[in-house]
């Protein structure tokens, strides 16, 4: 509990308690034949006792729980307050009482009455306020969590690779050069495409399969126009998947990653497809050969795996031999 001091609604909640509870001590008092003078002191009592115990004894919990985490100097201050309050209360119904009651000046019985005539009046408010401070902790720690995922994954999406958009202007130059007018204009388009749909999602963590597909085909273009037949890649639509969600940029981060770890050699291209399943995509690609073994994720993939981590309870699937890298991404729900 970082806090324990009040807030309005703290105040509001006292409020009513000391309304409904002066209320049912006015009847009891009529009840039970008090004179009005006893009623008045009595309810006078009560109020002026609780508030105080109230009031010293939050400030107890914030100064020697919260801050300090001197346990025993507050069970010590509490315990004196409750006595003294209490012993001070008893000497004003003492003194009020219509007829007088008999007074019993030894210690054990002043300490057992004194107490027991302030603790039962403070326990029920302050075990109220303490659990309503208790879930408004809770909530506050919940949003503190929604807030860092939120900061982490707005980190994680912002790490798409610059020199790709480095490597495009390269391109571009190139088929200005050497290719038909056509050629370039499609070129460009596509480019235009896929930074489009980057822009227009880059606040949104998750996105429908079908936009996710339409960023990949638009990078098809892009990589097989620049790198020729070195790189060819498929969509294979299984079936209707059962859900319909991607992270944003998913299906992206693995074909960069397919791209940035293979390299077509000996005229072997490098081949992959997507295939669409009902409750994961998967994407499998071959590998090139005499490329040095890297035991990571890389840092696309290691991103992507942490946004599934902190947007469901799902994770990525690797699988990898000599010549198959696949790895399969679940699909993910939209709770309302």
């Amino acid at each position: 509990m970082n806090s324990f001091r009040f807030n309005n609604s703290d105040y509001l909640l006292t409020a009513m308690y000391f309304l409904i509870a002066t209320a049912w001590l006015a009847f009891r008092y009529t009840v039970e034949e008090y004179t009005n003078f006893e009623i008045i002191t009595g309810l006078l009592g009560f109020i002026l006792k609780t508030l105080v115990l109230i009031v010293v004894l939050t400030w107890l919990i914030q100064r020697f729980i919260v801050s300090q985490k001197n346990y025993f100097l507050f069970f010590l201050l509490a315990f004196t307050t409750l006595g003294l309050v209490g012993y001070l209360d008893l000497l004003r119904d003492y003194f009020t009482a219509d007829p007088s009651w008999e007074w019993n000046p030894s210690l054990d019985i002043i300490l057992v009455n004194s107490f027991y005539n302030s603790t039962p009046d403070v326990a029920l408010p302050l075990g109220i306020i303490l659990g309503k401070k208790y879930y408004e902790n809770k909530l506050d720690y919940v949003k503190l969590q929604n807030a860092q995922k939120e900061l982490e994954l707005k980190v994680l999406r912002s790490q798409y690779d610059p020199h790709f958009l480095y490597n495009s202007l390269n391109t571009i130059d190139a088929l200005i050069d050497y290719s038909p007018k056509e050629i370039v204009k499609q070129y460009l388009s596509h480019l235009a495409g896929l930074y489009r749909h980057l822009i227009q999602t880059k606040d949104f963590d998750i996105v429908t399969l079908e936009d996710e597909l339409e960023l990949a085909r638009n990078y098809f273009y892009l990589i097989e126009t620049r790198f020729e037949n070195d790189y060819h890649f498929e969509i294979i639509d299984m079936g209707i998947p059962k859900v319909n969600y991607l992270p944003n940029g998913a299906i992206l981060a693995v074909l960069e990653n397919v791209v940035k770890h293979n390299k077509a050699l000996d005229g072997n291209s490098i081949r992959t497809a997507i295939i669409i399943e009902e409750e994961t995509i998967l994407v499998t690609n071959t590998k090139a050969k005499r490329l040095t073994k890297n035991n990571t994720l890389g840092t696309g993939l290691d991103n992507l795996s942490k946004r599934y981590e902190l947007l469901s309870d799902k994770k990525i699937e690797i699988q990898e031999t000599d010549g198959i890298f696949n790895i399969k991404l679940p699909l993910l729900k939209v709770l309302d």
